[in-house]
């Protein structure tokens, strides 16, 4: 997954907003080196007349990590983050911003009071029975350590964003919509032929997989792990009085709500905040504890060794702790618990013994993926398939007995190339085509879906328009970066 997002990040990018308008679950983390020059101190970089301040920065990161983190299940460690460049992303899309804040300032556009004013009345996150309520909003802000100030200034930039952007707003003329739509709704008519590996195409001796192995040792690394000292700190089940329950859930009512963002009674969240109010009165007893294990004075009670993609645990804490390091007490589902990192064991080599099951099934893959590809090249020239008629992008029928989903990969392959003849490898099958009639234009489909294209082209059209006013302002306004990165 880490691996297609690198990949693809400069597209993900576009569907994360950096600004403060978001809310984001990530904490802040280590920024890497700075320009550490007193009028440079509290900025990261400088944009023509405009400052780019180490806050923005920690936010808009904060944004960045929250979205992969949820991507990818919550299990995004801080290495992997650092290896895919997110502080790059991140800078790059400030610098970006900041760049069309010049130029709208010099253009004279500005974000007014009851602009922001209209922004927040529409907030949802700030809402109670559909409208506007500042208490919701100051507690919103308060829980996320961030300043109304704050807030409201990144609003501010967002709104001069979204009038310039309006203002450069293009729309998608006839002849545009009529040529995405003959590339959208062309009709191919295809006959087609799978081809299928037999067990005769495929041999793997034991040498053959020693000398893959050889060849690939750094893939083949045991996991990190970790031997860990515990002391488990189970919540109490002292009784709580009902009045001390309603007080607390009042005033944490804010954070109890139900899926679609209404809050819930004290009723639907009594549960939950009963278990909350456990934590808060046992979290004074779980410090001493802390400190008196961090100090020797008490011993752990309990011992283990994890993994590097252990879930039970607090892994992002424990990855970045020292050996021998004692962690505060960390919220889980029973309780607290007190970590001792007592050693820390690098990932190594794998022997061939260890790693022989793993690297044979490597080598089966890209044995099949060969013998497949070499096959399917093979019979391209000869086969003879059968006509499936006229299909589309948007075909949604089984093909060579693939299910919907793969067949609709299938068809896009084929749309997006140029090729009478050729083949595309699904799973376990290579499926040959040949295009033997083309419809340029469905003008039924293109009056069905004529919203849709026109967005499809102006999204084209101000995507190019963006990218080239972003490259002419790099030129026009002096840009100084004063963060380092990792």
């Amino acid at each position: 997954m880490i691996t297609w997002m690198q990949r693809h990040k400069k597209y993900l990018v576009i569907t994360i907003w950096i600004s403060t308008i978001a809310f984001v679950g990530a904490g802040f983390v280590g920024w890497g080196a700075y320009d550490l020059n007193k009028d440079r101190a509290a900025s990261v970089a400088k944009v023509g007349n405009q400052t780019i301040s180490v806050q923005e920065f920690q936010t808009a990161y904060a944004n960045f990590y929250s979205f992969y983190n949820n991507m990818l299940g919550g299990k995004l460690t801080q290495e992997q983050a650092d290896q895919m460049g997110i502080d790059k992303m991140v800078m790059s899309n400030l610098i970006n911003q900041t760049l069309l804040l010049n130029y709208a300032n010099d253009m004279g556009i500005i974000a007014t009071e009851n602009d922001i004013k209209e922004v927040l009345k529409n907030n949802a996150n700030f809402q109670e029975d559909g409208a506007f309520n500042k208490n919701i909003y100051y507690a919103a802000l308060k829980s996320r350590r961030m300043t109304p100030s704050d807030y409201e200034n990144g609003l501010k930039k967002d709104i001069i964003i979204n009038k310039l952007q309006s203002f450069l707003k293009l729309s998608a003329s006839e002849t545009e919509i009529n040529l995405f739509a003959s590339a959208f709704f062309m009709e191919d008519k295809l006959a087609i032929s799978p081809v299928t590996l037999d067990a005769s195409d495929i041999v793997i001796k034991e040498n053959d997989i020693k000398a893959f192995w050889e060849k690939n040792k750094a893939n083949y690394l045991t996991k990190k792990s970790f031997n860990l000292e515990l002391i488990k700190f189970p919540l109490s089940t002292n009784p709580i009085d009902e009045k001390a329950l309603e007080a607390f859930f009042e005033q944490e009512k804010y954070n109890y709500k139900h899926d679609d963002g209404k809050l819930m009674s004290f009723e639907e969240a009594k549960d939950k905040a009963l278990i909350d109010l456990r934590f808060k009165n046992d979290k004074k007893a779980a410090l001493e504890t802390y400190l008196a294990f961090r100090d020797g004075k008490i011993p752990a009670t309990d011992t283990k060794v994890i993994y590097e993609d252990d879930t039970t645990l607090p892994v992002d804490k424990i990855q970045v702790a020292a050996k021998n390091e004692v962690l505060k007490p960390v919220p889980v589902n029973d309780g607290y618990v007190i970590i001792k990192v007592k050693e820390i064991q690098l990932p190594e080599p794998m022997s061939y013994e260890m790693a022989k099951k793993i690297a044979y099934n490597d080598l089966l893959t890209q044995t099949k993926a060969t013998a497949l590809d070499n096959k399917a090249q093979a019979r391209l020239s000869t086969f003879n398939g059968s006509t499936v008629g006229f299909v589309s992008r948007d075909t949604v029928k089984s093909i060579a007995g693939l299910t919907e989903a793969k067949s609709a990969e299938f068809l896009s392959f084929v749309f997006d190339n140029t090729v009478k003849k050729g083949y595309k490898i699904v799973d376990d099958k290579a499926i040959l085509y040949e295009v033997l009639e083309q419809k340029l234009l469905n003008e039924e489909k293109a009056k069905q879906y004529v919203s849709m294209i026109s967005e499809n082209v102006a999204q084209v059209k101000q995507t190019e328009l963006n990218q080239n006013l972003i490259k002419k302002l790099a030129s026009q306004y002096k840009v100084e970066q004063f963060y380092k990165g990792k």
